[in-house]
């Protein structure tokens, strides 16, 4: 053989593999379950059908085909079964609240009925005067349209009424289903599909359409959240406070996510715009790389951590309370509920720290650590505010319990002039100091935890969980959704219990706000990871 058939044969060779490599690339943007984690998109126009009283929104930019192959490539082989399963349960007659009761009402199969007809966008709204708003982008209009007339025959031939209006030229054609309070649909020029439990919210969708100062788009506080996100992997959730801001005292205004997938769970960006006093003052903080984590232990069942403990528990303190998602939240509560606050002003103000909380009997016991003071030292501070301070040996070296004397109050028919008797104090708070941090507990079993066990930082769990977070921030947060189960009894048992949640905050920016009380505006952006597998 020549050079020169040898040089064709290594060039042909070369194109060969370069096509091949163009193809394995083109495939993975368009066809792969990996696509998802390449492609990043715009808020799509079906938002612009969401009216400006939406207070909950869920907006997807992929097709719900493409968010389950790639659920199924994520999962663990063993459990793909079982996922593929859930999947299908989830979209059927069993599936939960709205969609299982339209699905059985209208006897319809999801499968063959209504994914055959679907586009990229799907867009959940919670109205809160005329309940759930469903719009479909469709890539079949033909297809939706004779899906749509045979629900609707399926309901003549049941006896059921069908009702049929025209709203500014669009067909909105209403029913009884078995479930639900009621049902109405419409075909919005042959781009959506509008599902509605009241033809009222779809005329609001449709006026929002054409009106856009009546869409969500318009309303301040979506784009104050929405549009501090960067374009999103695979869509958007927002959620409004319906409550009047507090001229008091911090008020949660709205949230939003930017959501996105991994291998291990769900990525969010995330944006809450908080109502501020017209005094409250944020002191200026950079972005740090989190150290104090390496003095929690392995067993941390939740934790908060940041650089200003003063200004961290005075603003948790002027937490509104507020309902989200159905759930009563009263964040201001949280200390004094588990916490005994007593301690509080004797540690640094400024500085790392992190708020833990440990396994124990009954409820949780806490955990503070931070940098330890100079002089005067905690055990100074202390016994200067009326706590007695006890040494005591433990099998991690010497710490000191702290307890404050309870006067006994005698009863009326003794004589007024005999002294009070002092209960036997019992301690409430357990200290010790190692390594240039103090550490406080609520219980000793607690406080040896601390000293002793491995650090979470070094934990393989822990570190793929924060290994999606930007690992310069300025605090972290920390749980699993075990620790909801209070609220959500129907977590108790479920592998969902178990999964495990981290946040970290990456930026604090005012702005100034429409209130008359001259408060502000606070936008907190973070990063959230929620691990699945």
């Amino acid at each position: 053989m020549g050079q020169g058939q040898l040089r064709r044969g290594i060039l042909i060779g070369l194109g060969l593999l370069a096509a091949m490599s163009v193809w394995v690339i083109a495939w993975l943007l368009t066809q792969s379950p990996l696509a998802l984690l390449l492609v990043r998109h715009e808020l799509p126009p079906i938002v612009g059908l969401a009216p400006r009283s939406t207070q909950a929104l869920l907006l997807l930019a992929v097709p719900l085909e493409n968010l389950q192959a790639f659920w199924q490539a994520a999962t663990p082989a063993s459990q793909r079964r079982a996922t593929r399963q859930q999947w299908r349960k989830f979209f059927s007659s069993e599936g939960p609240g709205w969609l299982g009761s339209l699905l059985a009402g209208g006897s319809l199969n999801f499968e063959r009925e209504v994914q055959p007809w679907l586009g990229k966008s799907t867009l959940l709204a919670s109205l809160p005067e005329w309940g759930t708003l469903v719009a479909l982008e469709i890539r079949k209009p033909a297809l939706a349209q004779f899906e749509l007339n045979l629900l609707w025959e399926r309901q003549s031939l049941a006896g059921l009424p069908v009702q049929v209006d025209t709203y500014k030229g669009i067909q909105v054609v209403s029913s009884p289903l078995p479930g639900l309070p009621g049902f109405a649909a419409a075909l919005f020029g042959e781009r959506y599909v509008l599902l509605a439990e009241k033809a009222a919210a779809l005329r609001a969708a449709i006026d929002a359409w054409q009106v856009p100062q009546l869409s969500l788009m318009a309303e301040p506080q979506f784009r104050q959240v929405i549009q501090a996100l960067p374009p999103a992997q695979v869509g958007w959730a927002f959620w409004q406070n319906p409550q009047p801001a507090s001229a008091e005292g911090l008020t949660l205004q709205a949230v939003g996510l930017g959501l996105g997938v991994s291998f291990q769970g769900l990525l969010a960006e995330t944006a809450a715009l908080w109502h501020t006093p017209a005094n409250f003052a944020l002191p200026r903080s950079e972005a740090f790389r989190p150290q104090v984590i390496g003095q929690l232990p392995d067993e941390t069942l939740a934790l908060v951590s940041g650089r200003n403990w003063a200004v961290f528990w005075q603003s948790l303190g002027q937490v509104q309370p507020l309902r989200l998602l159905g759930l009563p939240l009263d964040p201001g509560q949280w200390g004094p509920a588990q916490v005994d606050l007593d301690w509080q002003r004797l540690v640094p103000e400024t500085g790392e720290f992190a708020l833990a909380l440990l396994p124990a009997d009954g409820k949780p016991a806490w955990l503070w650590v931070g940098k330890r003071p100079e002089a005067p030292t905690l055990d100074e501070r202390a016994i200067a505010q009326g706590w007695q301070v006890v040494s005591m040996a433990t099998k991690h070296g010497v710490a000191t319990a702290w307890s404050k004397p309870v006067v006994q109050p005698l009863a009326e028919a003794l004589p007024q002039n005999l002294p009070a008797i002092p209960k036997p104090p019992l301690a409430q708070v357990y200290h010790a100091d190692r390594d240039g941090y103090s550490y406080l507990a609520s219980s000793l079993a607690a406080l040896e935890a601390a000293l002793a066990d491995p650090p979470l930082s070094a934990t393989r769990a822990w570190r793929r969980l924060v290994a999606p977070l930007p690992h310069r921030n300025l605090g972290y947060g920390y749980g699993s959704l075990g620790l909801l189960e209070t609220w959500l009894p129907q977590l108790s048992g479920s592998r969902w219990s178990s999964t495990r949640f981290a946040f970290a905050t990456t930026a604090l920016k005012f702005s100034e706000a429409p209130y008359p009380d001259r408060g502000r505006w606070l936008l907190q952006r973070g990063k959230l990871f929620w691990q699945w597998y």
